[in-house]
């Protein structure tokens, strides 16, 4: 992880390769770089699993307007964030059981763990 003295914002410009729409709601972006010196790709790697502040501006094309997106990262409950994780599990394993059902046997599984460490 990034010390704060090492972090330095990046412009740059970049392509994005691909969009892939995730099961919360958000985005995963690609993007391609220009190439970079060892020391630029460091920038890079300095910022990674971080949260930043991102401004897409396209250069060929003039833009009419900016969209401002005010919406904090992680801005999900945690019951949220796990009923989310309980549905992407519930799709990669392609239980024939409906998801309700599915999701209320697994939050048992978890309240029964919790349960067996009371004292």
């Amino acid at each position: 992880m990034a010390t704060k003295e090492k972090t330095q914002s990046i412009e740059s410009q970049a392509v994005i390769t691909g969009i892939r729409a995730k099961v919360d709601g958000s985005l995963g972006l690609s993007l391609n770089t220009p190439e970079l010196s060892p020391d630029e790709k460091v920038l890079f790697m300095n910022l990674q699993n971080l949260n930043v502040r991102m401004t897409i501006e396209p250069m060929d094309i003039k833009p009419e307007s900016k969209a401002k997106i005010e919406k904090a990262m992680d801005g999900k409950s945690p019951s949220e964030r796990l009923y989310n994780v309980i549905f992407v599990y519930y799709k990669q394993v392609k239980s024939t059981d409906p998801f309700e059902t599915f999701y209320a046997k697994h939050i048992e599984r978890i309240i029964d763990t919790y349960k067996a460490k009371l004292i």
